[in-house]
């Protein structure tokens, strides 16, 4: 199979290489990325990230219980930024997910293309219009490697006018915990039921295709491609529509931790980094940051409510289990999660 994206997508039909055709994805990634080729090298001349990196480190490792432990750092163009995401989550279980189950025709062979289109894409939205992790909330699995998202993340310490050194130490703060946190599995899985739900737009994208459609008939690739949905526009408001609370509820948790973990840094600088309301960030996803953002002032509310009523779970029990994660309403009405979760059935 060429490794080329038009070739991946016109062997789609065909395809049946496991639970999810991770080239497809990152090809999709690189698609979206197309014009960020360059590589940024570390540089003194600037900031001396690796020193703020060294720093964060040993304050991690000076707290009785340590957060993961995390070793290296990468400066990445967005496009390294999504393969490095992807290669994240690679070792979720994604056979679960069947999403060419409502095909009007046969896709089954197909199913692993799919899945690698959604994540591609979500790869490249999230690499091509974030600074990181705590951006949206996202919370990954554990890596080894702290991945910046260098002109986004550079971008976003310019907007304010705080110290930039500060700025940066806050902001590579929130990263280091937000990757930490990714040793709960159930955020992410969350984000993939939503993913799960979401396919019958895609599918049904796919069913007006003609049922007799075979690859073989088509003399270009390009030609397949055209008839798939387009990359750029996939509904992510359809896969996240359910999670806007919940990314919001992850935010204030990577915030919260973040300011217990970094003590000897102004607990406004961190909230200043980390606000999706004082700085726009682009026209693209500022419907997006709203819509996460207007949940924010709730999920605090939430969070100090665990607290105030000594709940018996904490935040970080609550991203262990799936079953614990709030929903919308919720998150508005802290004691329908707690009759959910706590009561005994009756």
């Amino acid at each position: 199979m060429s490794d080329d994206i038009f070739s991946q997508l016109f062997n789609l039909f065909n395809n049946d290489d496991g639970d999810v055709n991770w080239n497809l994805a990152s090809q999709i990634n690189n698609h979206i990325n197309k014009e960020s080729e360059e590589n940024f090298l570390f540089s003194n001349s600037e900031m001396n990230y690796e020193e703020i990196f060294r720093a964060i480190q040993l304050n991690n490792q000076s707290l009785d219980i340590p957060y993961e432990n995390i070793e290296n750092l990468q400066i990445l163009n967005s496009k390294e930024y999504g393969n490095w995401f992807l290669d994240s989550i690679k070792h979720f279980d994604f056979s679960n997910l069947n999403i060419a189950s409502s095909s009007p025709f046969n896709l089954a062979g197909a199913q692993s293309s799919l899945i690698g289109m959604q994540l591609g894409n979500i790869s490249g939205f999230l690499s091509k219009n974030t600074w990181g992790l705590s951006h949206f909330g996202i919370v990954l699995p554990k890596s080894k490697i702290l991945a910046i998202n260098k002109l986004n993340f550079e971008s976003r310490i310019t907007r304010f006018e705080v110290d930039d050194k500060d700025a940066t130490m806050a902001l590579m703060a929130l990263e280091f915990i937000a990757l930490s946190l990714g040793k709960f599995n159930a955020p992410f899985l969350f984000v993939l039921e939503q993913m799960q739900k979401s396919n019958e737009s895609l599918i049904e994208s796919l069913g007006e295709m003609k049922p007799d459609i075979d690859p073989s008939s088509f003399s270009n690739p390009e030609e397949i491609f055209s008839n798939m949905p387009e990359l750029n526009n996939l509904n992510f408001d359809s896969i996240f529509d359910s999670i806007f609370a919940p990314l919001s509820f992850y935010r204030q948790v990577i915030k919260n931790s973040t300011k217990e973990f970094l003590k000897y840094i102004d607990p406004s600088v961190i909230d200043l980094v980390a606000d999706l309301n004082l700085v726009g960030t682009n026209e693209n996803i500022n419907d997006f940051e709203n819509k996460i953002s207007n949940y924010d002032e709730k999920s605090e509310s939430f969070i100090n409510y665990l607290i105030e009523s000594e709940s018996q779970y904490s935040t970080l029990d609550i991203l262990s289990n799936i079953d614990l994660i709030p929903s919308s309403s919720e998150i508005e009405d802290p004691i329908s999660w707690l009759a959910r979760t706590s009561l005994p059935p009756i």
